[in-house]
């Protein structure tokens, strides 16, 4: 086809096709990444690659591709036959991949020669956007193609899928001759490159030439940008508040980057350009700044090892290579140095920027070119900094191939470590955010620009050519819906139909047989070219811009970098407070994605589905175990308190200073984000470390109340409350410490955790201290209780250890300390204890205290019921000693009475045990009923107290309330109030409710056989009581008095003579001698319907006490 032939330069569509193609040909940079990244990795490549069975026809493929003979080596194939649908099936995507490839690739060939054919003159000052598309299309095909070329098994690939199909279709697929041609031409792409870009050198010549200047203005050291004021407001005062405007404001904010690329691939590829001395220079300058160039994401080029492939067999061409070979080494020795100048004087000059901003936002308007210069400027570096880490060492090679001693002494192995990264990385991702915080300031300011000045300046110069000019009817109409548009701007203005238009009137301007001379006109396509800048930050555009200038997505393809980044900013204590813009980064990582290559989402998913899959395992209880157990290996050496505060000279600082500086930075990182949109997802920095922190405050309580310090063994009983109070003053104040740095609702954290704390468990399904302390309490202190191992002392008002009983926690370790009771239970321990889980905490003990209290009374009934006979034998006879005697014989050596006194089982069984009588029985279930009993009004008495400390008002208005003359039964209605703040009624509600409930279930509802029954086990217990006195360990002295009411019969005093008589009548006997030594004894009950009191005075002196 002959271009020249077409009569209308608009069907050309120059700027259509630019577009398409670019962004076709970034998707298919992403298919064609992705599928070599796969076909290099064995866990997802094809599985046909690895096939045994399939290694003969493999070799073959390769070895005769593109040449594919069926019917003549039909042997060969056999083992393809077999698999052929699975072929087709498993690498058609990557077949029609490389299909699509060769489609693309003739399109954007043809483009380029029509452009050629049509001598098309592009400079970047005046056409920028056809400029830049060309360029950009020059550079995403050849990075295209040299990747094509660094795909592993695509000669395998095509040629299985080939193979495949025409066993299966019995003729060849129709693209495969040609898509078989390509891979072939390929194979060393810079000699096919030269021949396909060699047309073109013409257009890529004109481009080029128009770059020098703004290259060369933007490509200098830090001490030029410096003594410039590039990106600084402060150097001239008096025109700040006035709009930046230069002639090429488009080119300003050019990342050096991109134009390094399209310097050293248009040069490089196109080498004819290499004799015109001006382009020779250019790039010359480019190999200084970038040794190694970026193809697509993390695929790099040698910039010199590419330009000698291409000029290595030219003949005539030894000198410029050699020149160049000495520009290549002097680079490598300087250019490390240069970017990290630049770095730092970008560091000063965006804190200086951002700080300025910051204060006045309303700069964002007029100045808002100094930002995207700077931001572009820091992103180069950046970029730079990432492209040149993984390969430096090989650059280092070529700088000094066979001594490695002279690379060392150069100091330039570090030269690509950054220590202070971090800061220009949070900087710009600050000024970024700023942007697009006050993006409603920004459009609106650019709204009236534009409307004010821009739209009636183009008005004015468009009608200077509107008459003789030569533009055609078409041409006119584009350039006045340009003006219209502008005119006509609002906030919600798609500015795409705008700068389309525009691109195509660059289009067609810049053909060779145009009329219309856009060189002529200069000043009008500068003035279109500024106003199209400023209309990008209206709308959707103002996104565009910050991706063009600030993104760092480049960082999700280089993890490694990432982390090491990460971690060198959180170990540098300088640094660390500027650690969140890693997370700000993470914020960039879906923009690389296109729509072209779909399955790159699912990737993403199935990576983080993958990551967070190795979180929870690497979490798991196995895994930290084994990570705990490689930890402890090793013997710690014993380190003696205070070594910290040591300083062997004034320089070194301690752990605790440095931690304290290390804290402090740390949360200025975190305090300088608000919230991070990530994907979508809103991420609030201060409730996540509002969270960790309670999550990590609940989960050291439990950790400290099992574990000791030291060996990190667990302890055979939890610590003491008072240890845990101190445990959590003191983790209260470090939070406090931590709060001065990064103010969070303290009281929030705490109130929150100590609540979930005295419940049974907390948010995350553990155990709290609540539930910790009432199984230890009542199923070990208790118990011991109830095996004379421990003994209640009403006058220290705690349980002592019994002296002739004492013994070590852990019997196989003799020299294990003897467990002492009042160290769980004397006054200042249950103030503790009250302080660390609270009323609900306490609560929370008592209802299982009384739970268990009701379960030893209804077991008492059961034996009542089952002796019933006996006993009222025992009530109607109790002034016949003889008589009693034989009661009390018959009750003490039955083998058929219930039994079972532990108070750890939750349900009494009522089955004979051999060597218990029900006496015995009933006995020990009494006492087992009095410790409680005493643990829960010292559990009482010391929540009282703490809360006289902490609520006096509110105590004393309910004491006054306790104390008025007011019915006892009245008193019930506040008997929930009462029990949560410590004080006793005479009416114990919750007992009698526990009772009710059992008794119900139990079928005590007849209030006759109720009453009978708690008749019969005063007289039980009259008539037991001397048994105990004969317990050869016990001595028992009671002076009793008993109240028997609430039945409402008149017969207190009746049911009083019963139970002195039964007492008499047995200690009467002969038989009987005992000592009344010690003691208190407390028997409390209190039914619906009955209430019982055995009370007794203590004594001083005690050896053993039962509490009844």
């Amino acid at each position: 086809m002959s271009y020249k032939t077409v009569a209308d330069s608009s069907q050309l569509k120059f700027a259509e096709k630019l577009v398409i193609l670019n962004d076709r040909a970034v998707g298919m940079l992403t298919r064609i990444y992705n599928m070599k990244k796969a076909c290099s990795d064995p866990k997802s490549q094809p599985q046909f690659l690895n096939d045994k069975t399939l290694e003969s026809a493999i070799s073959y493929i390769v070895k005769r591709f593109p040449a594919i003979d069926i019917k003549r080596t039909s042997t060969v194939y056999s083992s393809i036959n077999d698999m052929k649908g699975n072929i087709i099936k498993k690498l058609s995507l990557y077949y029609y991949t490389f299909v699509d490839l060769l489609d693309l690739k003739d399109a954007i060939l043809q483009l380029f020669t029509a452009m050629d054919a049509n001598q098309c003159r592009l400079n970047i000052n005046q056409n920028l956007d056809l400029t830049t598309s060309f360029l950009n299309l020059v550079v995403n095909f050849c990075s295209l193609m040299i990747l094509l070329s660094r795909v592993e098994d695509r000669k395998t690939v095509l040629g299985l899928y080939a193979a495949a199909y025409d066993i299966l279709h019995t003729g060849s697929e129709t693209s495969f001759p040609r898509l078989g041609q390509m891979i072939v031409d390929y194979e060393q792409p810079f000699k096919k490159l030269s021949e396909d870009l060699g047309l073109s050198y013409r257009v890529i010549s004109s481009a080029l030439e128009s770059l020098k200047e703004t290259y060369f203005r933007r490509n200098i050291s830090a001490e030029q940008q410096r003594d410039s004021a590039m990106i600084s407001l402060t150097a001239n005062p008096r025109h700040m508040l006035y709009a930046a405007q230069t002639n090429t404001i488009a080119c300003e904010y050019m990342s050096l980057d991109t134009m390094d690329r399209w310097i050293i691939f248009g040069v490089s590829l196109c080498h004819r350009l290499l004799s015109d001395p001006s382009l020779l220079q250019l790039f010359q300058k480019a190999m200084q700044h970038s040794l190694a160039v970026r193809l697509f994401r993390d695929e790099t080029i040698f910039s010199f090892s590419m330009i000698s492939t291409v000029l290595e067999p030219l003949k005539n061409q030894n000198k410029l290579l050699n020149e160049l070979k000495e520009i290549n080494i002097l680079a490598i020795q300087t250019c490390g140095h240069l970017h990290a100048h630049r770095r730092h004087f970008l560091r000063m000059a965006l804190k200086e920027l951002y700080l300025l901003l910051v204060d006045e936002p309303g700069l964002l308007g007029p100045k808002i070119l100094f930002v995207w210069m700077g931001l572009s400027m820091a992103r180069d570096e950046i970029q730079w900094l990432l492209r040149h880490y993984d390969v430096w060492q090989q650059l280092l090679l070529q700088y000094s191939p066979a001594n490695k001693k002279a690379i060392q002494k150069s100091g330039l192995q570090n030269i690509v470590v950054d220590k202070f990264l971090p800061e220009l990385l949070y900087y710009l991702t600050e000024i970024r955010n700023l942007v697009l915080k006050n993006s409603n300031l920004i459009s609106s300011y650019y709204i009236q620009y534009i409307a004010g000045y821009d739209a009636p300046l183009l008005t004015e110069l468009s009608q200077r050519f509107s008459g003789g000019s030569g533009l055609s009817e078409y041409e006119q109409l584009l350039i006045h819906s340009c003006i219209q548009s502008l005119a006509n701007i609002s906030d919600g203005i798609d500015s795409r139909g705008v700068h389309l238009d525009w691109f195509r009137f660059q289009a067609l301007t810049s053909i060779g047989r145009s009329t219309f001379k856009l060189q002529v006109h200069a000043n009008f396509a500068v003035a279109m070219n500024t106003a199209l800048f400023h209309l990008k930050h209206i709308g959707n555009g103002l996104d565009e811009l910050l991706r063009e200038t600030s993104d760092l997505s480049i960082y999700c393809f280089y993890p490694r970098i990432f982390d090491l980044h990460l971690r060198n900013c959180l170990d540098f204590p300088l640094q660390s407070r500027f650690s969140i813009t890693f997370a700000h980064i993470c914020a960039h990582f879906n923009s690389p994605l296109h729509e072209l290559c779909p399955e790159e989402n699912d990737t993403i998913i199935e990576k983080v589905c993958a990551d967070g899959q190795q979180l929870v395992l690497s979490t798991e209880p196995r895994a930290c175990a084994n990570m705990f157990a490689l930890e402890f290996q090793g013997k710690n050496e014993m380190k003696m308190p205070g070594f910290e505060s040591i300083r062997q000279s004034g320089q070194p600082i301690s752990s605790i200073d440095s931690n304290n500086l290390y804290l402090g930075e740390l949360c200025q990182a975190l305090a300088t984000t608000k919230e991070l949109n990530i994907s979508g997802h809103i991420f609030v920095p201060r409730e996540f470390l509002f969270h960790q922190l309670e999550k990590y405050l609940n989960t050291s309580l439990l950790h400290y109340i099992h574990l000791n310090n030291e060996q990190q063994q667990p302890l055979e009983c939890p610590r003491r409350p008072s240890e845990m109070l101190a445990f959590l003053s003191a983790q209260l104040n470090a939070l406090q410490h931590l709060d001065i740095f990064y103010n969070f609702d303290l009281t929030r954290l705490f109130n929150d955790t100590l609540l979930q704390q005295s419940q049974r468990e907390d948010a995350q399904g553990n155990e709290t201290l609540a539930e910790i302390y009432s199984k230890w309490y009542l199923e070990v202190l208790l118990r011991k209780a109830s095996t004379c191992h421990l003994l209640y002392s009403e006058h220290m008002q705690s349980f002592v250890n019994n002296p002739s009983l004492d013994t070590p926690i852990n019997n196989n370790n003799s020299s294990t300390q003897l467990f002492r009771a009042e160290r769980f239970t004397d006054s200042r321990e249950l103030r503790s204890l009250s302080q660390i889980i609270g009323p609900f905490g306490i609560k929370f003990m008592e209802e299982k205290l009384v739970w268990h209290i009701a379960s030893q009374i209804t077991e008492l009934f059961k034996i009542v019921r089952e002796h019933n006979e006996q006993l009222h034998i025992a009530r109607v006879n109790y002034d016949k000693p003889e008589k009693l005697k034989e009661i009390v014989t018959s009750l003490s050596t039955s083998l058929d009475s219930p039994s079972g006194s532990g108070h750890k089982n939750e349900k009494r069984s009522t089955n004979t045990t051999h060597g218990i009588s029900p006496l015995d029985s009933m006995l020990q279930r009494v006492i087992i009923i009095g410790e409680i009993c005493a643990f829960r009004d010292m559990l009482f008495s010391a929540l009282n107290d703490v809360l006289k400390q902490r609520a006096p008002f509110l105590i004393n208005s309910l004491s006054s309330l306790i104390n008025s003359p007011l019915d006892e039964l009245q008193k019930i209605n506040i008997g929930e109030a009462c029990a949560a703040s410590g004080f006793k009624l005479d009416v114990d509600l919750a007992l009698a409710n526990a009772i009710k409930q059992q008794a119900n279930t139990n079928g005590l509802d007849d209030p006759n056989e109720h009453y009978k029954i708690s008749c019969l086990l005063i007289v039980f217990i009259a008539i037991s009581l001397p048994h105990l006195a004969l317990n050869p360990q016990s001595c028992y002295k009671a002076s009793l008095s008993a109240l028997f009411f609430l039945h409402q019969r008149g017969d207190t005093a009746e049911r009083m003579h019963e139970f002195l008589a039964s007492r008499v009548g047995i200690f009467s006997l002969p038989s009987t001698s005992f000592f009344f030594n010690h003691s208190a004894f407390i028997f409390r009950f209190l039914f619906p319907s009955s209430t019982l009191k055995v009370l007794g005075i203590a004594h001083p002196q005690y050896r053993r006490v039962f509490v009844i």
